[in-house]
């Protein structure tokens, strides 16, 4: 689970994922800004890849998360 600093915008390249609100399939664009609180979870059919960028870092809200965020980079 995370949340949007500001904005993040996460195209489906191979696979699906879904998350609370929707289900994104290749070539979907999946919009998320500074209010939107979500869990995005890749499908088990095959490796599910998407293109992700952000302008600001993600907020995570389990400790582990926050604790790998500073080596991710993410």
């Amino acid at each position: 689970l995370h949340k949007e600093y500001r904005r993040q915008r996460q195209m489906c390249i191979r696979d699906s994922f879904k998350d609370e609100f929707d289900y994104f399939g290749p070539g979907d664009v999946e919009f998320a800004d500074g209010h939107t609180h979500h869990t995005p979870v890749a499908s088990d059919d095959e490796d599910c890849i998407c293109l992700a960028v952000t302008d600001a870092p993600l907020k995570f809200n389990k400790l582990i998360h926050k604790i790998a965020q500073p080596f991710l980079k993410i």
